[in-house]
C-alpha cells in the first residue's frame, strides 16, 4: 500500500466512523420503534375481516416540521386480502378528488362507486381515495409505486390545481428548483429514523402576533406568480415530467388508467390582480365595474374597459370584467374567453391555469392515456357553457352536483373502456339526487359549514354563498353539525345520532339515506345493517328489511337482535322452516347469557310460528314462556288471547 493510499485511507477515517456511528444509531432508533414514519396503510380488523385502512397522518413527511396544518387522507377500508370478486379502483389528486368540502360520499370517488356498484351489482367495488388537500404531483408521484403492493384494477387521476403552492412548487428550496431530484431524495431521507429525530430541532416557535394559521395561507404564504414567468414555466416541467412518471409507473404494471383534465368556477374573481392606472376617474376600477354590473349596465362597463391603456387590457381584474360584461351581453363564447384569461393571468394561483390542462392533454396522449376534458364536463351543465356557481362554491371545489358531474364522466370512460368484467345490469346512470346516490343531509350540510369557514379567511374578501340546508336547520342538526366540523364528535357517531333524530322526528327518509350513505363506506357493518332493517321493518318494508338483517347475521352471527327480527319477519312471510332456525339459535343463546328481553321475543316468535302452523297447544306453551319471562309483554298476551279464543 503506499504512502498515497495510505494518507486518503487514514483522511477517509473520520468520515467511515462518523457514516457508521449514524447507521448504527438508526439501527438502534428501529430496533426500539423510535420515530418511526407514519405508513400508508394501517390494518384492521371487523366482522371477521382483515382491512388496509388509508392513514389519515401519512402526508406530514411532506411538509416542513412543525408545519401548523397537515392535510389529511380520507379514512377508507379496503380488504387486506383481496377476493376474485374485487375490483379495487385507486383515486388519485388534491381537494378536489378528496372531496372538500365534503367528508363522506359527495365526492368523486364516492359517486363513482354508487355508480359502478348500481351499473354492476355482481361485482365488489372498493374505491380508495387517496386524494388530499394542498397536495400535488411531487407528492403523488413518491407514494404511488407503494400503491402498486394493494394490487389496483384501475386508477382515477384528476390533479394540478396545487402544482403553485403544493408541497416543493413555487416553495421549493433553489437547489431544488435547479435539481428537481433534490425533491425526492428529500423525501425519502425524511423516512429515515434520525433525520426525523432531528427535524423537530430546526422547528421555529409561531409567531404570535400572525393570524390564525390555514391551510390555504399556509402553503403559498402568498407568494405572487406572473404568467409566463420563469417560475411558471418551471413548474409546467416539472408537472409534466411527474405525471408521465406517475403513468409509466403504472403502465408498467399494467394497470389501465383514467385522467381528468382540470375544471375551475370561471365566474370566480381573481384573487389578485396588478394595480391598475383607471384614467380621467377617481373610482376604483373595481368599485365602478360592480356599480355597473348590479344597474346591468354592460356596453358602459365594456366602454370603460376599453378606455384603459393597453398595458392595462391583460390585467386579470380587467379580463374579469370584460368577460363578465360581455357574458351580460349574451356573448358567451367571447365572455368564456375573457374568463379564462382572467384565471390564467390571477397572480395568486389558487386555479391551475388552462396551460396545466394542456400539458394533460399532452403527457396522456404520449402515454396512450384516455382523457376526459374537466372543463367541457362542466360547461355542458351550464346554460351558456360557462361553469358557474352552480357546479363550484367558490374557485375550483365543485359542490355535490358538480362532482357528481366529473364522477359520472369518469364512470362513462371506464364502461366504454371495458375495464370491468361482468355483465351491465343497466344502462342508465343513477340520477342526480341525494337518496338514490346516498348523500346523507350530514354530508350536505358538513359541506355548507366548511364552505363558510373556508370563505371566512384570507385569501376571499366580502364573499358569500347561500347555505340552505344549515340556515334551515333547527338547533340540533346544526349543533351537530358544528361539533362534527369542530372534531369534538366523530363523523360515525354523529350520523347514528342524526339517523336517530330523524327517525324519532318522522324523517325517515333522511335516516334511511344516513344509514345507506354508511353502508355505502362500509357494507359489512352488522349494526348499521340491523338499523337500516329496523327503519325498514318499521315503515311496512319487510321484503326489503329482511336483506339488511341477513347481512347483520352475516357480518355476526352472534348478533341476536337481528336474528329474532328477521326471524319474526319470516314467519309473516310462511318461511316456517328458515324462521324456527333463527329463533331456536336466539332462544338457545340468549338463554346462555340471561337476556330475558330477548329469550321472551324469541318465544313470542316460536309461538307465532305454531299458530300459523294450527299447533295451538305448542303456541300456548311458547306463549306461555314469553310471558314466564316478561309479564307484561303486549304482543305475547295479545297473541295468547287470539290463541285462546281459536281453541275454544
Amino acid at each position: 500500500m503506499t504512502t498515497r493510499v495510505r494518507h486518503i485511507l487514514f483522511s477517509l477515517a473520520p468520515v467511515l466512523l462518523l457514516l457508521l456511528l449514524l447507521a448504527c444509531t438508526e439501527l438502534v432508533l428501529r430496533m426500539f420503534g423510535v420515530a418511526t414514519p407514519p405508513p400508508l396503510v394501517t390494518e384492521a380488523h371487523y366482522d371477521g375481516i382483515s382491512w388496509y385502512q388509508t392513514n389519515r397522518a401519512y402526508l406530514e413527511k411532506y411538509f416542513p416540521p412543525g408545519f401548523p396544518v397537515i392535510p389529511e387522507f380520507k379514512t377508507t377500508l379496503f380488504r387486506k386480502e383481496k377476493t376474485p370478486h374485487t375490483f379495487r379502483v385507486v383515486a388519485l389528486g388534491s381537494s378536489s378528488m378528496f372531496g372538500t368540502p365534503y367528508d363522506m360520499n359527495a365526492n368523486i370517488p364516492g359517486i363513482v362507486r354508487k355508480q359502478l356498484r348500481h351499473l354492476y351489482p355482481e361485482v365488489e367495488f372498493e374505491v380508495v381515495n387517496w386524494g388530499a388537500s394542498a397536495i400535488n404531483s411531487n407528492v403523488v408521484r413518491d407514494f404511488v409505486p407503494s400503491l402498486l403492493t394493494f394490487h389496483p384494477d384501475l386508477v382515477l387521476v384528476y390533479m394540478g390545481h396545487n402544482e403553485y403552492y403544493g408541497p416543493d412548487g413555487v416553495g421549493a428550496s433553489y437547489p431544488e428548483k435547479l435539481f428537481p431530484v433534490l425533491t425526492r431524495i428529500k423525501y425519502a431521507l425524511r423516512e429515515y429514523r434520525l433525520v426525523r429525530l432531528v427535524l423537530p430541532l430546526f422547528t421555529h416557535p409561531p409567531d404570535l402576533g400572525t393570524p390564525a394559521p390555514t391551510l390555504m395561507r399556509e402553503v403559498s404564504r402568498g407568494q405572487l406568480v406572473a404568467t409566463g414567468s420563469a417560475e411558471e414555466e418551471r413548474i409546467f416541467r416539472h408537472f409534466a415530467a411527474n405525471l408521465e412518471c406517475i403513468l409509466d409507473t403504472f403502465h408498467d404494471a399494467h394497470v389501465p388508467v383514467i385522467v381528468a383534465s382540470l375544471a375551475s368556477n370561471l365566474t370566480f374573481p381573481p384573487f389578485v390582480s396588478d394595480s391598475l392606472g383607471v384614467p380621467g376617474s377617481h373610482e376604483p376600477f373595481p368599485v365602478a365595474m360592480r356599480r355597473l354590473f348590479a344597474a346591468s349596465r354592460y356596453p358602459e362597463m365594456l366602454d370603460a374597459i376599453h378606455a384603459l391603456a393597453p398595458a392595462d387590457s391583460s390585467n386579470a381584474e380587467v379580463l374579469y370584467w370584460k368577460g363578465i360584461a360581455l357574458r351580460g351581453l349574451g356573448r358567451s363564447s367571447e365572455a368564456k374567453v375573457a374568463l379564462s384569461s382572467a384565471r390564467d393571468r390571477d397572480l395568486l394561483k389558487f386555479r391551475a391555469p388552462g396551460a396545466i390542462t394542456t400539458i394533460i392533454g399532452q403527457v396522456c396522449e404520449k402515454e396512450a392515456v384516455p382523457v376526459i376534458d374537466g372543463d367541457s364536463v362542466m360547461s355542458s351543465c351550464s346554460p351558456d357553457g360557462i361553469a358557474g356557481d352552480t357546479l363550484f362554491w367558490e374557485h375550483l371545489h365543485p359542490t355535490a352536483y358538480g362532482y357528481a358531474q366529473l364522477a359520472n364522466a369518469f364512470v362513462r370512460q371506464i364502461r366504454a373502456g371495458q375495464y370491468i368484467p361482468g355483465k351491465v345490469a343497466s344502462d342508465r346512470l343513477l340520477p342526480f339526487d341525494s337518496d338514490s346516490l346516498g348523500l346523507c343531509w350530514l354530508d350536505l350540510a358538513y359541506g355548507e359549514f366548511s364552505i363558510e369557514h373556508l370563505t371566512g379567511h384570507w385569501p376571499f374578501e366580502n364573499y358569500h354563498r347561500e347555505t340552505p340546508l344549515l340556515q334551515n336547520a333547527d338547533n340540533t342538526l346544526a349543533q351537530m353539525v358544528a361539533d362534527v366540523h369542530a372534531r369534538k364528535v366523530p363523523w360515525n357517531e354523529a350520523c347514528y345520532a342524526m339517523a336517530t333524530y330523524f327517525w324519532r322526528t318522522g324523517r325517515t327518509r333522511d335516516a334511511e339515506t344516513t344509514y345507506e350513505a354508511m353502508l355505502d363506506e362500509y357494507p359489512y357493518n352488522f349494526y348499521t345493517n340491523y338499523l337500516v332493517g329496523s327503519l325498514l321493518n318499521n315503515c311496512g318494508r319487510r321484503d326489503e328489511a329482511v336483506r339488511y338483517y341477513r347481512q347483520a347475521k352475516e357480518s355476526n352471527p352472534s348478533y341476536l337482535n337481528a336474528r329474532v327480527d328477521l326471524g319474526l319477519i319470516l314467519v309473516n312471510n310462511g318461511d316456517y322452516a328458515a324462521a324456527g332456525e333463527e329463533l331456536q339459535y336466539v332462544q338457545r343463546q340468549s338463554a346462555k347469557t340471561g337476556e330475558v328481553r330477548m329469550q321472551a321475543m324469541a318465544w313470542y316468535g316460536l309461538a307465532a310460528l305454531e299458530a300459523n302452523r294450527g299447533e295451538l297447544q305448542r303456541a300456548l306453551d311458547n306463549v306461555a314462556n314469553a310471558l314466564t319471562l316478561m309479564p307484561n309483554y303486549p304482543d305475547a298476551l295479545r297473541l295468547q288471547s287470539a290463541i285462546a279464543t281459536r281453541m275454544r
